[in-house]
C-alpha cells in the first residue's frame, strides 16, 4: 500500500517563494507509519511550490491514501488546500483524503462541510493515522472505532471519542531522510553558513494566552511534554553529520521547566559542536544569569522574546503573566552574555473582562512600538517582528472576535487588518502598521545577519510596504 503525506501549496502567498523548514508533523508521521507497518506501507511526502506540479506528483505516485496537513492561515492562499483537496478527489475520486494539522483539528466540521475530504485526524496524528491505514488495509472494521476523527456517515458528520496523547519519548526520530535539507532556508536570520534547520524539543504549552491557538492540541494532559534531552542531541548530531551548522530549538518558549531546559543545555554542550548555533523562543518571566549563561555556553546567538506589548493592562487582559517591567533587566541580562534579543510584538490585542469587551487602545499601541525603538537605541533589542492581533480557529480570540461581531468579512494574513477595533479608524492601524514595517526593516538591516536566500520575500515585503503607503 502506498501512501503520500503532503504540505499544502506554498505559492501565492505573501511570504514568497521559499520554504523555511520541512513540515516536522509530516516527518513524525512518515517515522512513526515505517516504525509501526514496517514492509506493509511505502510512504512518499509532497511538498511542492506549484499547485499543477503538486496534481503531478499525485499522479506519478498515485497513493491508496492521500493525506495533507494545514493550517488555518493557508485558507488565504489562492490555491488554498480546500481547492487542493477538491482537485485531487476530481482526478482520483477513489483515493481517499485524509486531513490532519492545526486547522482541522480546530474546525474539522469545516473541512468536511467545504471540501471533499474523507477523514479529518484530530489532535497529534501518528497513532491515528496507523489506525486509519490499517482500516484501509481492512484491518480495522469501522472508522467508529478510531479515536480521534471526524467523518462523513449516512449525511452527517460523526466525530469519536478523543485520542489520549502518545509517549513523545518513545517516537522514533523524524524521516530526515525523506528531505534534501539543502531546499530549506532556515530561519529568517542566520549567524552560521551552513545548512540550517530546527528540531522539535517538546510539544504543547502551559500557558493559554487569548490570542494563541495551542489549545487545539488539548486534547489529553499535560498539556506540555518534553522530550528527553538526550533523545533532542541525538537528532541533533545526526543533522550536524549531514552538515546543518544552524539549529533553531522549536518549542513555544524553551523556559517553562527550567530544570529540563538546562539540562538540554547541558547535554548539547557535552556535544562539544563548536561550529554549531543555535535560536531559540524564551518566555520574559523565567530568565535567569544561569540559563543566560547555558545558552551561551552552546552558542545560542539570538533568543525570541514574546513581548506582545509594553503596557501591563494589555498584559494582563490577556493572560501573558508576565511584568512589563521586567524587559530591560532581561534584555541587559540576556546582552551581557552575547546574546541577540529578537522581540515578537504583536498590535491591537483583544480581550474580555467580565464579558466585556476590552482591547488595546491607539496610545497603547505607541507606547510599544516607542518603547521598542527606544530599547533599540540603549543597544537592548536587536530584531523586531510585529502583527496585528488576529484571529485563529482554537484560540479564545476567535471566540471573542465571533461573540462580538469583529471579524472583517475576509481573513487576510497577518499583516492585514482582520478585525474591527472599536473606535479605531483603519487609517490610524495603517498608519501604525506602517511605523512597524519601517522599524522592524531598519533594525534588520543595522543588524544584519539576515539569511539572503529569503530574498524573494524580503522584496515582497518592500512592494507590499510600498503599496500600504497608498
Amino acid at each position: 500500500m502506498k501512501i503520500a503525506l503532503a504540505n499544502p501549496v506554498e505559492s501565492n502567498n505573501r511570504q514568497g517563494n521559499v520554504i523555511g523548514y520541512p513540515n516536522m508533523g509530516l516527518l513524525s508521521l512518515i517515522s512513526y507509519i515505517r516504525e509501526k507497518m514496517k514492509d506493509k506501507v511505502s510512504v512518499e511526502y509532497i511538498e511542492t511550490m506549484s499547485f499543477d506540479m503538486h496534481i503531478r506528483m499525485v499522479e506519478k505516485i498515485r497513493p491508496d491514501v492521500y493525506g495533507i496537513s494545514f493550517a488555518s492561515h493557508t485558507l488565504t492562499y489562492k490555491k488554498n488546500p480546500y481547492a487542493l483537496i477538491n482537485e485531487v478527489k476530481n482526478r482520483f475520486p477513489d483515493i481517499p483524503v485524509i486531513c490532519g494539522g492545526t486547522h482541522p483539528t480546530a474546525m474539522p466540521e469545516d473541512v468536511l462541510e467545504k471540501s471533499r475530504a474523507d477523514i479529518v485526524c484530530i489532535g497529534e496524528g501518528e497513532e491515528t493515522l496507523v489506525e486509519i491505514i490499517s482500516y484501509f488495509r481492512g484491518e480495522i472494521s469501522s472508522l467508529g472505532d478510531i479515536n480521534g476523527i471526524a467523518y462523513r456517515e449516512n449525511g452527517r458528520i460523526v466525530r469519536t471519542a478523543k485520542r489520549k496523547f502518545c509517549d513523545i519519548n518513545k517516537l522514533p526520530m523524524p524521516a530526515w531522510d525523506m528531505i534534501d535539507i539543502q531546499r530549506y532556508s532556515g530561519p529568517h536570520l542566520r549567524k552560521s553558513g551552513g545548512y540550517a534547520t530546527c528540531v522539535l524539543s517538546s510539544r504543547g504549552c502551559p500557558f493559554n494566552c487569548v490570542y494563541c491557538s495551542n489549545p487545539i492540541w488539548r486534547t489529553d494532559k499535560p498539556w506540555f511534554r518534553m522530550k528527553d534531552p538526550k533523545l533532542v542531541v541525538q537528532e541533533i548530531g545526526y543533522l550536524y553529520d549531514r552538515g546543518v551548522r544552524e539549529i533553531y530549538i522549536r518549542a513555544d518558549e524553551l523556559n517553562p521547566n527550567m530544570s529540563w531546559c538546562l539540562k538540554l543545555c547541558n547535554e548539547i554542550r557535552k556535544a562539544g559542536w563548536k561550529d554549531l548555533y543555535f535560536q531559540c523562543n524564551l518566555r520574559v518571566d523565567t530568565i535567569n544569569d544561569e540559563l543566560a549563561s547555558a545558552l551561551a555556553d552552546i552558542n545560542c546567538w539570538l533568543v525570541y522574546l514574546g513581548i506582545e506589548s509594553v503596557n501591563q493592562r494589555v498584559i494582563d487582559g490577556i493572560d501573558k503573566r508576565y511584568k512589563v517591567d521586567k524587559i530591560p533587566d532581561v534584555c541587559r541580562l540576556l546582552k551581557r552574555y552575547g546574546i541577540q534579543i529578537f522581540g515578537y510584538m504583536m498590535l491591537y490585542q483583544v480581550w474580555e473582562e467580565n464579558n466585556e469587551l476590552r482591547w488595546e487602545t491607539p496610545a497603547e499601541v505607541n507606547n510599544t512600538l516607542k518603547t521598542a525603538w527606544r530599547l533599540s537605541k540603549e543597544g537592548l533589542l536587536d530584531y523586531i517582528s510585529w502583527q496585528f492581533a488576529t484571529p485563529m480557529p482554537g484560540a479564545r480570540l476567535w471566540d471573542i472576535a465571533v461573540r462580538h461581531d469583529l471579524m472583517k468579512k475576509e481573513m487576510k494574513g497577518v499583516w492585514d487588518i482582520n478585525m474591527r477595533i472599536p473606535g479605531v479608524s483603519e487609517r490610524t492601524m495603517t498608519r501604525q502598521r506602517l511605523l512597524g514595517f519601517l522599524m522592524q526593516g531598519y533594525f534588520a538591516f543595522r543588524k544584519g545577519r539576515i539569511n539572503w536566500r529569503m530574498w524573494k520575500r524580503i522584496l515582497r515585503k518592500m512592494s507590499y510596504i510600498v503599496r500600504s503607503l497608498k
